[in-house]
């Protein structure tokens, strides 16, 4: 395990971390663009004053589209707002449409790319439509569409007002309560998603405590492995080391550099965790293993650790759960301060709300049910 694998290392101090939250604060601007977000969601097409249709208008049309004698599905409807310019419908019936007004009829005869019978990687038709071509070949089909223009429209966003926020809005009468909740959730919101991951910076300022140098071997270990996860991210991309770093635009030397840099913070980190361990006496109960089998998948918690204890693993598995429970330890120790140093109680309790949902978890994850063996269905006709 860590403590046995890296020897006695101390750190500078064991007191508990401080640690100076970024600001949460959400200004007017983000304020107001969220608040227009959710108007957006109000949104409605209206009819406006007739005019030639051009290539970006939004209409409203009546459509029926045969292939031969049959329905078309896809093209046939009694109304519906399309958008222009965007490919909703095929180029020909879009240029048909073009000078026509609220009104007019049109057909239009054209060649259409039916792609229904091209798998996609869901293995299912492209597009819902009725061809019957070839698998990976997109058939050509003589289709008809006859189109009435019902009314040429536009996209309206309501403007926030008293009076739309009283009818709309939930516990706001005016725009600036409404303004003054948006900013106090997305507040909230900015709260909890750095509570997801405040561990990680809690954890480096443990790392930075190390009093002595880190073991040459181990980081060296870590490179590698980085290095390798690395090669098989360029192979799934199809890339090779210097095209990706020109796109990232950093040198050879710089990023060799880099995952130095983050194999040694990984190393420092496992150390001060296991330092921390032996300083407070922080014992590995069998349910902090169980759980690293059991959050994943909680119905193969049992097969998981045989598996892991037969295949000679179990020891790495250990590891992670000391990691993951000191880890837990010392955030929740933690002391959190805004940039004025005064203590932020709320994300304390947002933290405290994490951990209680993540016991919940590890409770159903380590039952007894799920660390049972699981049952061997009797064969008909066996002995009894």
């Amino acid at each position: 395990m860590i403590r046995e694998k890296y020897g006695d290392y101390q750190l500078n101090s064991y007191d508990p971390v401080v640690l100076t939250l970024p600001n949460f604060e959400v200004s007017d601007e983000d304020a107001e663009k969220e608040m227009r977000r959710i108007a957006a969601r109000h949104a409605t097409n209206v009819d406006i004053e007739p005019h030639p249709i051009n290539a970006d208008d939004l209409v409203r049309i009546k459509i029926r589209t045969l292939d031969g004698k049959n329905a078309f599905p896809g093209l046939t409807s009694e109304a519906v707002d399309v958008q222009l310019g965007v490919g909703t419908l095929p180029e020909d019936v879009e240029i048909a449409l073009m000078g026509h007004v609220p009104g007019d009829n049109i057909e239009v005869s054209y060649v259409y790319e039916d792609y229904s019978q091209v798998a996609n990687e869901f293995e299912t038709p492209a597009d819902g439509g009725c061809g019957a071509g070839d698998a990976g070949e997109p058939q050509q089909v003589n289709l008809v569409s006859t189109i009435t223009v019902l009314a040429l429209r536009r996209y309206i966003v309501p403007e926030i007002t008293d009076e739309w926020v009283k009818k709309n809005i939930a516990l706001s009468d005016t725009v600036s309560e409404f303004k003054a909740r948006t900013k106090k959730r997305l507040e909230r919101e900015r709260k909890r998603a750095y509570s997801n991951k405040v561990e990680y910076d809690v954890v480096k300022q443990i790392g930075e405590r190390l009093v002595d140098d880190l073991p040459e071997n181990p980081v060296r270990d870590v490179e590698k492995q980085i290095m390798h996860e690395f090669e098989r991210f360029l192979e799934q991309y199809d890339l090779d080391r210097a095209s990706y770093l020109a796109i990232e635009g950093i040198s050879d030397e710089d990023f060799t550099s880099q995952v130095h840099q983050d194999a040694s913070n990984r190393i420092s980190q496992d150390i001060a965790l296991a330092s921390w361990a032996n300083h407070f006496d922080v014992q590995l109960e069998d349910e902090d293993i169980n759980f690293m089998f059991g959050e994943p998948t909680p119905e193969r918690t049992y097969e998981a650790r045989v598996e892991a204890e037969q295949s000679g693993q179990i020891d790495g598995f250990k590891d992670l759960a000391l990691r993951a429970k000191v880890t837990e330890l010392v955030t929740k120790s933690a002391t959190y301060v805004r940039a004025d140093g005064s203590v932020d109680e709320d994300f304390k309790s947002d933290l405290e709300t994490k951990y209680k949902k993540l016991a919940m978890v590890k409770a159903h994850a380590t039952a007894a049910p799920m660390l049972k063996p699981p049952m061997v269905p009797i064969k008909a006709g066996s002995a009894n």
